[in-house]
């Protein structure tokens, strides 16, 4: 019976993971979204995309985050496309922040790779749930 209580409390730990690296990602998503959205808007607002640490120092908060979440996940459910599909994610966010300055490519892959490692998360809890 301790192993049964033990075992879901493992699950809600890495659940919490999940949670937060999916929030994190969501974060990214929206800046990649927002601040293009806002400058479209005219020179008046005066916003630009950040300076070009912005989106590594985004990358560098999520990534040990994700991986603690996916690797947990990985353990559990033993599906390799699921933190597979966050490690390209996050190469898609490293291609987006190299490109810095080249609009419309940086924003679009930079907001893809965020949204991929989104959808990372949600699977790994999903695979989780089944186990």
């Amino acid at each position: 019976m301790s192993v049964m209580a033990g075992s879901r409390g493992v699950r809600r730990f890495a659940s919490s993971w999940d949670a937060v690296a999916a929030a994190l990602s969501s974060l990214c998503l929206i800046h990649c979204l927002l601040l293009p959205a806002l400058a479209a808007l005219g020179p008046a607002l005066v916003v630009g995309h950040g300076p070009p640490w912005l989106h590594w120092a985004l990358i560098a908060a999520a990534a040990p985050v994700s991986v603690a979440a996916l690797v947990g996940g990985f353990a559990v459910h033993r599906e390799p496309a699921i933190p597979a599909l966050g490690l390209a994610g996050f190469a898609i966010m490293a291609t987006g922040a190299a490109l810095h300055g080249h609009e419309p490519l940086e924003a679009w892959l930079t907001a893809l790779g965020g949204l991929t490692v989104a959808v990372s998360h949600l699977r790994n809890w999903q695979a989780r749930q089944r186990v």
